[in-house]
């Protein structure tokens, strides 16, 4: 089933989030598999990547265009050879959104528990916003 995630594009002042399409497989009952498959996609993505190679160092103009819309131009590439865990990176993610460190939209409707049972249909949109502590007294 093919979903969406929104995600603001950087350097961008527009206040457009761009949509990204990711894929699940499995059944997916609650928040808290969503966020295991789209976690689980995303460190085999960045641990798929090859380490920077001094050897290739060009961009096409295209590259470049595409990377100043985004404000940063760089490789697509690691600068080390580490890779991640996948258990570490699903606690943490889940860690996070048990202390309420960002906030997730299905559609336009907020998923407030991990475990609480919801619908997915395909091309649904989930949005991501990660909430940032203010400085300043804490109360």
């Amino acid at each position: 089933m093919r979903l969406f995630y929104q995600q603001k594009m950087i350097g961008k002042k527009s206040r457009k989030l761009q949509n990204i399409p990711f894929t699940i497989e499995e059944p997916v009952h609650t928040l808290k598999d969503l966020l295991k498959q789209l976690v689980t996609q995303e460190v085999l993505n960045y641990n798929e990547k090859t380490v920077d190679n001094p050897l290739h160092i060009y961009i096409t103009d295209q590259q470049l265009e595409d990377a100043a819309l985004h404000g940063k131009v760089h490789f697509g590439e690691k600068k080390n050879a580490s890779t991640q865990s996948v258990d570490q990176a699903i606690s943490t993610v889940l860690q996070a959104f048990e202390d309420e460190l960002f906030l997730v939209l299905q559609n336009e409707e907020q998923l407030n528990s991990l475990n609480e049972p919801f619908a997915i249909r395909e091309d649904d949109v989930f949005t991501f916003i990660k909430l940032t502590m203010l400085a300043g007294r804490i109360w």
